[in-house]
């Protein structure tokens, strides 16, 4: 093969392979806590194309979390994506991952402003079904800062994600097409199902609104500490609307002691 066709062929491998994705990162559950008895329920996702083509790619997340007592967090996830195709030659991708986690957080302020500190660690499992199908594992840590008041929220997490991949189906395309994905080490031999990667993910959360109610945005970023061949989403942009019990709570008490 000349230098010519040598770069004719990486141009096509990279142009097939652009939007397939075999790992992005998930919203971050941050719920900043100050006191025990405290819920947040938090909606959020985003609709974006993916290139010129007209093809679509949607997410979207679900966050619950619950102070059962201070200083003790639990928080839940549940997240989807999926992307369609415009052209019918195309394959679709949808993935989905569910978990949870357990943490500590410490407020510091006696005002309506406070600071918080966060420490959560977790487990999530999930699939990965498109050109390929996976099974997927997720380990975290996920310390975070944050402030928060009865107008806006913010905070800064630094999420490290451990992924295992199992049960690696190529659905019948073979083992030369796991090597043009960068699925399959051309070298060790080694497939995705067959190692652990480590990503680094900080992310960005404001919230604005007021009391019970707050517009949440985030943006999360993934960075591989692994070394990885194959594509990952290394950026996720959601907008959402977090929902707080306690505020919710408080409002309803001091509207009754006003009618009292």
């Amino acid at each position: 093969m000349n230098a010519r066709n040598t770069l004719l062929v990486i141009a096509l491998l990279s142009l097939s392979s652009c939007s397939r994705y075999y790992y992005k990162p998930n919203a971050v559950n941050t719920p900043l806590f100050t006191d025990g008895m405290q819920g947040h329920l938090a909606v959020a996702g985003s609709i974006g194309g993916d290139g010129d083509d007209g093809d679509r790619t949607t997410f979207a997340d679900v966050q619950g979390s619950f102070s059962p007592v201070k200083h003790l967090g639990i928080i839940a996830n549940y997240s989807t994506w999926n992307y369609s195709p415009a052209r019918s030659t195309g394959t679709p991708a949808r993935a989905q991952l569910l978990e949870g986690g357990l943490g500590g957080y410490m407020p510091m302020g006696k005002r309506k402003v406070k600071m918080v500190t966060e420490l959560y660690a977790g487990y999530g499992a999930g699939q990965l079904k498109s050109d390929v199908d996976l099974d997927v594992q997720r380990f975290f840590i996920q310390p975070a800062i944050g402030m928060r008041s009865p107008w806006v929220d913010a905070s800064f997490a630094l999420r490290w994600a451990f992924v295992n991949y199992a049960n690696l189906d190529d659905n019948g395309r073979g083992y030369a097409y796991l090597q043009q994905q960068q699925l399959v080490d051309m070298y060790g031999n080694r497939r995705i199902d067959q190692g652990t990667f480590t990503f680094l993910e900080p992310s960005f959360t404001v919230r604005g609104g007021y009391k019970f109610l707050k517009v949440q945005l985030q943006l999360v970023t993934a960075m591989p500490v692994s070394a990885i061949a194959w594509n990952h989403d290394p950026v996720r942009f959601t907008v959402g609307l977090q929902f707080s019990a306690e505020n919710l709570a408080d409002m309803i008490r001091e509207s009754n002691r006003k009618d009292n």
